[in-house]
């Protein structure tokens, strides 16, 4: 290459650096973020939004405090609102007085803000039951999991596994429920259909879960047998009730939905199966290919009873 070669590449080399353009600045969080508005959405609820979206790995009840002029209302949970910038607090009742609240939040980029506001306490009554957001179902699974639409009153769970097995609840944060084996030699058996029937649970409203049925195997290769049927009293079909089935003791259980029931099964062998309703009762031996029409006739019965 001779000289006036190496000199225009020289000059074009410098041109294209000189004429390059360069990448903008990274982008530096530097604004705290900023309560923006306080609702008392019922006499349980405080919502709180803000002027961004918060991390909500770092929420902390901890970090919150709601005071009247005399006393303090004791915060029972929180959960993440509808919007990635929104905190649902959960308090005791309400008085309709006014409050002040404190607390520190964090952002996206981990900047925390120090809050204070005030609010008036509600007196409307919470009406909206909560219910199962996410849960567990199928095979490979050796426990039960449940996330809730909002924090729940712990005290009031109530459940029972079909077959009855050693197992016990661990609560994260009032919205997240674990079911698991009580110790290492009450594993789940692979072999095993699980169903487990939840009822019973309240949120700090009073307000009740409906019945809920999930069923959950450890087992790695999994085609179970579905087996359905009818309950009907005086040729109609029973609108609600429970239905289990059994071989000397109870293997499975079911709601009724418009009469139906459906159960997973692992053979196509007959089982007994029981029918409750509202005041009114029906058995019978039902199987994987027929119809299994049970018919319920008047009987008195505790159905807490029947599943304890």
């Amino acid at each position: 290459m001779n000289v006036s070669h190496r000199i225009l590449c020289i000059y074009f080399l410098l041109f294209f650096l000189l004429c390059a353009h360069k990448e903008p600045p990274l982008h530096i969080d530097r604004v705290d973020p900023k309560l923006k508005k306080i609702v008392a959405l019922n006499e349980h609820q405080v919502m709180l939004q803000f002027s961004e979206e918060l991390d909500t790995l770092s929420l902390n009840l901890e970090n919150f405090h709601i005071l009247s002029e005399n006393d303090t209302l004791m915060l029972l949970s929180l959960s993440q609102g509808n919007t990635p910038d929104q905190i649902f607090l959960y308090t005791v009742r309400m008085k309709p007085i006014e409050y002040a609240i404190e607390g520190k939040v964090y952002d996206k980029s981990m900047r925390f803000g120090f809050f204070r506001g005030k609010f008036t306490g509600s007196m409307r009554p919470d009406t909206i039951a909560p219910w199962v957001k996410n849960y567990s179902k199928g095979y490979r699974l050796k426990s039960f999991f449940f996330q809730f639409s909002e924090p729940v009153d712990t005290t009031s769970l109530k459940y029972r596994i079909f077959p009855r097995h050693n197992m016990t609840t661990k609560w994260q944060g009032m919205s997240y429920l674990t079911i698991v084996p009580a110790s290492e030699a009450d594993s789940l058996n692979y072999d095993t259909t699980y169903y487990l029937y939840l009822y019973n649970l309240k949120d700090f409203g009073g307000n009740r879960i409906m019945p809920f049925i999930t069923t959950i195997t450890p087992d790695t290769i999994y085609e179970p047998l579905f087996m359905r049927g009818k309950a009907v009293y005086q040729e109609k079909p029973v609108e609600k009730g429970i239905a289990m089935i059994s071989r000397e003791k109870v293997v499975g259980i079911s709601l009724l939905e418009k009469g139906e029931f459906l159960f997973e099964v692992r053979d196509s062998m007959g089982y007994f199966i029981q029918v409750y309703g509202d005041g009114i009762y029906g058995e019978d031996t039902i199987f994987v290919d027929s119809p299994n029409i049970i018919k319920l006739t008047p009987r008195a019965f505790d159905l807490d009873s029947v599943i304890n």
